[in-house]
């Protein structure tokens, strides 16, 4: 995207290089000379300029939320740990990180028992 000399008289032609999406290939497409070369040359340095400020004040927002997410991750981490407690402490547990699940009450001998007593006390 620049001024390029053609032929020794040393006049600029204004160029947009654009990559095409079907072939993946750099296309030139002429802009023209002179005035109207000029306008587009500054038009597009304008709109580089314009996406220059708007990635510093993108950034200059995620600086500022950085401290945040921080906190905010620290929030989820605490809330897992707490969250783990309370169903391991309800008897649940899981396996290879896969889901929680209720832990089956056994014998002690491969068979299972009701996991509540059914009110009896014994």
């Amino acid at each position: 995207m620049a001024f390029e000399v053609r032929k020794t008289g040393g006049t600029g032609y204004f160029y947009l290089s654009r990559r095409d999406p079907t072939t993946g290939k750099v296309v030139k497409q002429y802009v023209g000379t002179g005035p109207k070369a000029d306008a587009a040359a500054k038009a597009l340095a304008a709109r580089r300029q314009q996406r220059v400020t708007e990635r510093l004040a993108v950034e200059r927002l995620g600086a500022k939320l950085r401290p945040a997410d921080a906190l905010m991750a620290e929030l989820d981490e605490a809330a897992t740990l707490v969250m783990e407690a309370a169903l391991l402490a309800a008897g649940f547990h899981r396996v290879n990180y896969s889901r929680w699940r209720k832990r089956r009450a056994t014998d002690g001998h491969g068979g299972h028992r009701e996991a509540t007593n059914n009110g009896h006390a014994g």
